[in-house]
Order: C-alpha cells, then sequence, then structure tokens
C-alpha cells in the first residue's frame, strides 16, 4: 500500500480529485437550494394564473411567469455539472416569434421601472414572423441591453429597434 502523504504527486492528484468532489457537491446543493424556492414561485404562479383575473393581471401574471421560466432555464444551464465540465453550451436551433420577444423583453422590463421612462421596441417589416434560433440567448441578450439601457437613462426614452439588414 502506497501512503498517499509521503507522496507529493499522489497528494496532489488526491488533494485534487477530493476539491473536485467537493465542487461537484457545492454545485448541486446550490442548484437545488435555488431552483427549489423558483419552482415554489413558478407553481403558485401558474395556479393563480387559473384563478379570475383581470386583463392587466393576467398580463402581469403571464410576465411572471415567463420570466420565471426564463430564470429556470438560465440557472438550469448554468448549474448543469455536465456543461461545467465539459465547458459547452450548446445553442438551441427552435422557431420563434422575434417580435413577441421584444415585446416580452419590454413588458417585462416595464413592469420594473422605478423611474419615468418610456420603453419602445420596433421590428423592421423585413424581419421574419418566425426565426430558428436560440430564443433563451436572445431574450438574456435583449434583457442585459433593455435594463443597462434602463439604468443608465434617467429621462426620456428607451429605444429598441432591429431589423433584417446584417453590415
Amino acid at each position: 500500500m502506497v501512503c498517499v502523504s509521503k507522496n507529493p504527486h499522489l497528494y496532489a492528484i488526491y488533494f485534487l480529485v477530493e476539491e473536485t468532489m467537493r465542487a461537484k457537491q457545492m454545485l448541486a446543493t446550490m442548484s437545488h437550494e435555488i431552483r427549489s424556492p423558483l419552482l415554489g414561485v413558478v407553481s403558485m404562479a401558474e395556479i393563480s394564473s387559473t384563478t379570475k383575473l383581470d386583463k392587466d393581471q393576467k398580463q402581469l401574471l403571464s410576465v411572471m411567469l415567463s420570466s420565471g421560466d426564463l430564470v429556470l432555464q438560465l440557472i438550469n444551464d448554468i448549474l448543469d455539472p455536465s456543461k461545467v465540465e465539459s465547458g459547452v453550451m450548446k445553442l438551441e436551433a427552435t422557431k420563434f416569434r422575434p417580435r413577441e420577444v421584444i415585446k416580452h423583453v419590454l413588458q417585462t422590463a416595464a413592469a420594473s421601472l422605478k423611474k419615468m421612462l418610456i420603453l419602445e421596441g420596433n421590428v423592421a417589416d423585413d424581419v421574419p414572423i418566425e426565426v430558428i434560433g436560440d430564443v433563451l440567448r436572445i431574450r438574456q441578450i435583449l434583457t442585459n441591453l433593455i435594463s443597462n439601457a434602463v439604468k443608465f437613462t434617467h429621462e426620456g426614452k428607451v429605444k429598441k429597434s432591429g431589423g433584417n439588414n446584417i453590415t
């Protein structure tokens, strides 16, 4: 039997394996600790959506559900151990409607506004009704752009325009 403490190379390997196991355990614990309350919130919002609501309440709840799903998907991607270990985050290729994505991002931003700003989004006529791409990443990018624009705009308007021209 080889004594690990007397062999520096074996000790380094042993230490690395121990740290890797601790990191995996921490990732699993963190994943559970974040997902559980978020699933509770999304579930309660889904239950609330089956109750009698007025138009504004339905719209706010729709934004809440969509945002909760987005956060859950992002957390799943970030905390997926196989993706973390491989360093690869696969892009999805699904059909989505760009105008609906822009509308949702702006509604979400408007619902959380704490200052008097006008939020405006325009999609050029040459953009197809449906496109194929990674809607989660597109929403994440647009949300970050709009959030930063809102953060650094003290008065006036935040406007997001998009077209089909690539130059």
